[in-house]
C-alpha cells in the first residue's frame, strides 16, 4: 500500500449538517451619522450597532423642528455577492418622546443621486406607539440602484416634517441585511491530518448540480463554510462533498 492509498484510507471527514441561508447577518453603520437638520444629543453610533440597552439620542432643530440623519452602510459582498442577492431589507428600532408625528426611511439612489424610497414595500412611514419600536423596510423593486459595486449604502432617518413639538429620537439600532437563498456546510475532521474539499454535489431525483470549491479541514475541526450561490431544492435531497483524495461526505435532508 503506498503512502496516498494509506491516506486515503485513514481519511474521515463527516459531514454533520446543511441549513438553508435565506438572509446574510446584519450590516451596521461603522462611523458616526451625518446630522443634516437637528443636533446629537448623547451616544455615539456604536450604541446603534446593536438591540440593547445602548442608543444614540438626537433633538430636532428649533423651529422649523425636524431632523434628518444619514448613515454610511457596507453589506459584505465578500460573502453575499450582489449577483445572488434577492433583495434588501432595512430595520430600525426607535422610541420618540413625542407620537403625534411618522418617521420615514430613505436610501440613496445611486442611479437618480437622490434619496428615495422607489421600490420600497412601504413609503407612507412609520407612527410610532410609546416605548421601543421596530420599522422594517423590504426593497423588492429597483433594489440594485441603492447598492454601489463595493456593497456601499447610505440610509436616511428624518421626521415627517415642521410641527408644534420639539422631539427626541433615540435609536437604538438600524442596519440593512441582503436577502438570499443559499446553504451553509458543517464539516468535521476526524483524521490525524488535513483534508482538502474540491468538488460538491446537490442532487435530488431531478436535478444534479456540481459546485467547485476549494476548502481546506485541519485535523480534528468543525468547519462551516458558506455558498449563496448554492440552492437547496425542496423535498428530499442529498449533498456530497469529495475531497482530493476522492473520499466523499454524505448528507441527506428535506
Amino acid at each position: 500500500m503506498n503512502q496516498l492509498d494509506w491516506e486515503k484510507m485513514k481519511e474521515d471527514l463527516k459531514m454533520s449538517s446543511v441549513e438553508r441561508i435565506t438572509r446574510s447577518s446584519w450590516f451596521v453603520v461603522q462611523s458616526e451619522y451625518t446630522v443634516n437638520t437637528g443636533s446629537r444629543v448623547s451616544g455615539t453610533y456604536v450604541d446603534t450597532q446593536a438591540v440593547d440597552s445602548n442608543y444614540e439620542s438626537f433633538r430636532e432643530s428649533p423651529p422649523p423642528r425636524t431632523v434628518d440623519i444619514n448613515g454610511t452602510f457596507f453589506i459584505d459582498v465578500s460573502n453575499y455577492p450582489l449577483a445572488y442577492t434577492q433583495s434588501l431589507e432595512i430595520q430600525l428600532r426607535y422610541r420618540v418622546d413625542d407620537t403625534g408625528e411618522k418617521w420615514y426611511l430613505k436610501a440613496y439612489n445611486w442611479t437618480a443621486k437622490t434619496y428615495g424610497d422607489s421600490g420600497f414595500n412601504f413609503t407612507t412611514g412609520h407612527t410610532p406607539a410609546t416605548g421601543w419600536n421596530n420599522y422594517a423596510i423590504s426593497i423588492y423593486n429597483n433594489w440594485r440602484s441603492y447598492v454601489q459595486s463595493d456593497g456601499k449604502m447610505l440610509i436616511k432617518v428624518h421626521d415627517q416634517g415642521p410641527d408644534n413639538t420639539r422631539t427626541t429620537i433615540d435609536i437604538d439600532f438600524l442596519g440593512v441585511s441582503a436577502v438570499v437563498n443559499g446553504a451553509r456546510f458543517t464539516f468535521e475532521n476526524n483524521s490525524s491530518f488535513t483534508s482538502h474539499l474540491v468538488s460538491l454535489w446537490v442532487n435530488n431525483s431531478t436535478n444534479h448540480r456540481r459546485y467547485s470549491i476549494d476548502v481546506f479541514v485541519n485535523s480534528g475541526e468543525t468547519f462551516s463554510y458558506q455558498r449563496v450561490d448554492v440552492s437547496l431544492p425542496s423535498g428530499e435531497y442529498t449533498v456530497k462533498a469529495v475531497t482530493e483524495k476522492g473520499n466523499v461526505a454524505v448528507y441527506s435532508g428535506s
